[in-house]
């Protein structure tokens, strides 16, 4: 299932019906420059996670299907003036969709699958880099059980064409779950990193998402601050394991110059899903403002 006439509007940018002007171009390009320029004394990243439709276009409505994705739309606009900083995820999603599916079937998000290749992405990136973290876990040192799950676009079909959708759905539905799927994830023995109490006050804002703050015993690896939204929800544990201190902060994907002077971490990562990038000419290099 995918989104239609979301926010975002994301489908008219895959197909080219909106574009950034060349102003806007000029004015993200300006926005990278900076950011690099003032995070250059420490490991900065942005990895953007490509939409469903994008990776699985073939599944859209006929129609749709055998459009032509635009090659310049912002997110690999974005890492082309900047690939040093700034990691697209496309096509390593295009080749590691034949392991196995890599978003929930009735939402926008990432699997678990998915969750475990952006995570294994971002280390991979940060250790050519020549950032100290370590390889990352293999397949192999992760647990597989059955979960279920609904999804964000399942629930938000119009009450008139429910009724309908049930009939079919019902034939795989277990419980109230749209789909079972695998789940992949650390064993509790596995753990190095444990989270700890967020302080009071820590961070207003947050769109109601929590600041997850993760430590652990090895002092000798760096700090790391993360800007995320909900591509990387399913990756937090996994990264953690990789930092000594790990913060990880929803905040309508800036990069925060006041949490960056808290924290002083080593390494800044920033996971931002491709249909948010549209407004990235109205942004700025470093926001220095928690409210």
């Amino acid at each position: 299932m995918f989104l239609i006439n979301d926010t975002n509007d994301f489908l008219s940018w895959q197909f080219g019906l909106k574009r950034w002007t060349v102003d806007e171009q000029s004015r993200v390009q300006t926005i990278l420059d900076e950011r690099a320029d003032r995070l250059s004394d420490r490991f900065y990243q942005m990895f953007i996670c490509p939409e469903k439709s994008v990776v699985y276009q073939e599944y859209l409505p006929a129609g749709l299907d055998g459009m032509t994705t635009l090659e310049d739309r912002p997110a690999r606009a974005m890492a082309r003036m900047r690939p040093e900083i700034v990691t697209y995820l496309g096509e390593r999603f295009d080749a590691l969709k034949r392991l196995g599916l890599l978003f929930f079937r009735g939402d926008t998000h990432v699997n678990w699958m998915g969750a475990y290749h952006v995570y294994r992405e971002a280390i991979l990136t940060l250790q050519a880099r020549g950032a100290p973290v370590g390889p990352p876990l293999t397949f192999n040192d992760l647990q597989h059980f059955i979960a279920g799950m609904e999804g964000d676009v399942l629930i938000q079909l119009p009450d008139a064409v429910k009724a309908q959708f049930e009939v079919d759905a019902a034939l795989a539905r277990v419980g109230n779950m749209l789909e079972l799927v695998i789940s992949h994830t650390l064993p509790e023995a596995r753990m190095r990193a444990r989270q700890v109490p967020t302080p009071e006050g820590y961070i207003p804002g947050g769109g109601g998402r929590a600041t997850v703050i993760m430590e652990q015993d090895d002092r000798t690896l760096p700090k790391a601050l993360i800007f995320r939204d909900s591509t990387a929800t399913l990756s937090v544990e996994l990264l953690a394991q990789h930092f000594s201190r790990s913060v990880f902060v929803w905040h309508d994907g800036d990069v925060i110059g006041d949490l960056i002077d808290r924290e002083q971490p080593d390494v800044i990562l920033h996971f931002v899903a491709e249909r948010f990038l549209a407004t990235y000419p109205r942004g700025v290099a470093v926001n220095r403002l928690l409210a």
